[in-house]
């Protein structure tokens, strides 16, 4: 059965990934705190059909700083033999305090899980970015330019997941997010006004990649960027990104 790590599990994404990748066999989490208990994962993923196989094996690793991965006996333990890692670590400004606090999460912590994740001998990563990553934009941390942070940031921690040298890499830019109830005040003031895509849609997104290059299914080895109109595709058809 195959083996899944996901970082960033109570996440928007991330607990999407959680309850989706229950017809997995082993699946490890690592974030600053546990995901819900694994029978309400369980039950959200049963809901799409996709039932926990028998000896299932679930393990919340929770650590106050990600950037101590690398060096967490904890961590390299739970994740040893991982076929296939999601990071969906991130945050906001406004959350984290400040520029420096929200790089530390959206970059240093990606840097390091991805580290973390090549340590255990993980083939495929699937990363969450975001629509307009790009590491060489000019930014600064001033307040009213942090749009231009953010998509720096975002390109920064793309190149970090890339420079490890997994065998496969699928990075998903997806622009505004469908989050329900759990909507940010600036996602509902622009829903319906721009493209958005449902964050089950993006998880779902990411495991169909995942799969399709773990079972030899056509998908090519090497870093596949997918942008917002091919993940919404995918999430309307319910099938790997292309």
């Amino acid at each position: 059965m195959p083996k899944a790590v996901i970082f960033g599990a109570t996440g928007a994404v991330g607990s999407q990934l959680y309850a989706q990748l229950a017809g997995w066999g082993n699946v490890v989490t690592v974030g600053r705190r546990a995901p819900p208990d694994d029978t309400a994962a369980a039950a959200a993923a049963g809901a799409a059909g996709a039932a926990p196989p028998p000896g299932r094996s679930v393990r919340h690793i929770v650590l106050a700083d990600l950037t101590a991965l690398p060096a967490s006996a904890e961590a390299r333990d739970a994740m040893a033999g991982a076929d296939a890692a999601f990071i969906a670590l991130g945050t906001t400004r406004g959350d984290a305090g400040s520029a420096e606090a929200f790089r530390r999460v959206d970059l240093d912590f990606v840097a390091a899980a991805a580290q973390a994740a090549k340590s255990a001998g993980v083939r495929y990563v699937g990363l969450v970015s975001a629509q307009g990553a790009n590491p060489n934009l000019w930014a600064t941390n001033w307040k009213l330019l942090h749009p231009l942070l953010y998509s720096k940031t975002k390109g920064e921690a793309e190149e970090a997941v890339k420079a490890a040298g997994f065998p496969a890499v699928g990075i998903f830019r997806p622009g505004l997010l469908e989050r329900g109830a759990a909507a940010r005040s600036g996602e509902r003031l622009f829903a319906g006004l721009v493209p958005s895509v449902p964050v089950a849609g993006v998880a779902a997104a990411m495991i169909a990649d995942a799969e399709r290059f773990l079972t030899g299914g056509g998908r090519a080895a090497g870093v596949r960027v997918f942008e917002m109109a091919a993940i919404q595709k995918a999430a309307a058809a319910g099938a790997a990104p292309e």
